[in-house]
């Protein structure tokens, strides 16, 4: 169950004074506020205009359904899922009805386990399959659809991984069937749906070359990454609600190591992108063929069709000094492998990283992300902005002043912080 906000201000324990869509503001003391950013949504706007805390906690509403404050998705305990007119419901063989469990219903079938997920900005479903379905239960795996999903939702391709990492990608019946056969079991089935393409929030790049990578693959919506020379992550936070002119004393990246473990340690970079790939956006795909306009490791735009609209700046991966990056690093650290999981690790800003974020302030014209680039190949995984454990996501973590090194509290964000939102 993810309430970010509500786990920045626990752990924080300072006055908050400013929310915002994807971040929490808090007053330090001696003219200074210190700022957390998420990738994900953390605050949502009542109907009154006030920014509350996003709680993925499902609650049971009138109709029947479950739902949360922050979204017009309905989720039921028999398998539908609504957002506006459309709905969706997976039959399954013999499926129980489904156990609210936080964030999510948990329905048993004959063969297997469906959780229905939501999530800050959509719906995420996953069926997990313990053995070789027949034809027919494997059709009642793919979900019937009614209604016209909401334009701001996109679509992600239906997409099945195996117990070996083999990923296989929808097409019709008869491939899938042919692929359920011969995969390695539990099998997970993965189709859901998100807020549309984002400019904020974090992809990996990952280069083909394997039966499981594809260099025309989206990985706008995984929820973790192997940092290493074969695959590069791009991050950006929208820190357009710390206003222009404020001064940026010091930065903080947190990210946490969730996997692996290594006697190599390893050497990790952080550089601003350059303006030449500034257009860049989150994409939709969990390892699926990147959609028209989504990233991949060949193209900072695809065509959806497996090919290329606009290459990266410099070349593929977004791997050139200079022409893809700036040269300048905006830290680097040397991290040791052999950490328990999970660890996470709290990455300093220099001098240069500093001056780069604070011209990130007041808007997005020169904020053109971030790109962590590794050394080496890597043995450890790190959670991104849709882990489902909210403690473990990435945080930027930025202190600042404003002009003359007074600030004025936000009287806005008090109200709202009195008011509590949904804390669950």
């Amino acid at each position: 169950m993810a309430n970010w906000a509500k786990l920045q201000e626990d752990i924080t324990g300072l006055k908050v004074v400013k929310r915002a869509k994807h971040s929490i503001h808090f007053d330090k003391g001696n003219g200074e506020i210190v700022a957390n950013f998420s990738g994900a949504p953390c605050h949502y706007q009542d109907t009154d205009g006030l920014w509350k805390p996003i709680d993925t906690k499902l609650l049971l509403l009138p109709d029947g359904f479950y739902g949360s404050p922050h979204s017009d998705v309905k989720i039921h305990k028999d398998g539908r899922v609504k957002a506006g007119g459309y709905q969706q419901k997976s039959t399954l063989v013999n499926a129980k009805e489904g156990v609210v469990d936080g964030d999510r219903i948990v329905r048993e079938f004959e063969f297997g386990t469906q959780y229905l997920y939501m999530t800050e900005d959509g719906f995420r479903q996953e069926t997990v399959i313990t053995r070789p379905p027949t034809t027919q239960e494997a059709k009642f795996l793919i979900a019937t659809e009614t209604g016209e999903l909401p334009s701001k939702y996109k679509r992600s391709d239906i997409t099945a991984v195996d117990a070996d990492g083999a990923v296989h990608e929808f097409v019709n019946l008869g491939q899938f069937k042919k692929w359920l056969d011969k995969a390695s079991y539990p099998v997970t089935v993965d189709p859901d749906y998100t807020l549309g393409n984002t400019t904020y929030g974090d992809v990996i790049l990952v280069q083909g070359g394997s039966p499981y990578y594809n260099s025309r693959r989206n990985y706008g919506t995984t929820s973790a990454y192997f940092p290493s020379n074969t695959s590069n992550c791009l991050f950006r936070f929208d820190l357009s609600d710390i206003n222009s002119g404020y001064t940026c004393t010091s930065v903080t990246f947190k990210i946490t190591k969730i996997a692996g473990t290594s006697t190599n340690n390893r050497t990790y970079y952080i550089y601003s992108l350059a303006s030449a790939n500034s257009d860049w956006i989150e994409g939709t795909q969990n390892g699926s063929q990147a959609l028209s306009g989504e990233p991949c490791y060949d193209a900072r735009k695809a065509d959806g069709a497996g090919g290329v609209t606009e290459a990266w700046a410099g070349s593929a991966g977004c791997n050139t000094s200079g022409t893809d990056y700036e040269a300048t690093a905006l830290m680097s650290v040397t991290q040791n492998a052999t950490a328990s999981n999970p660890t996470q690790y709290e990455w300093t800003f220099n001098a240069a990283g500093i001056a780069r974020v604070e011209d990130w302030f007041g808007g997005i014209t020169n904020n053109y992300g971030m790109m962590i680039k590794a050394n080496a190949y890597e043995e450890s995984t790190f959670a991104l902005s849709e882990h489902a454990t909210a403690s473990y996501r990435p945080v930027l973590t930025v202190t600042y002043t404003a002009a003359g090194g007074f600030h004025s509290i936000n009287m806005n964000g008090q109200m709202q912080n009195l008011s509590g939102g949904m804390r669950g």
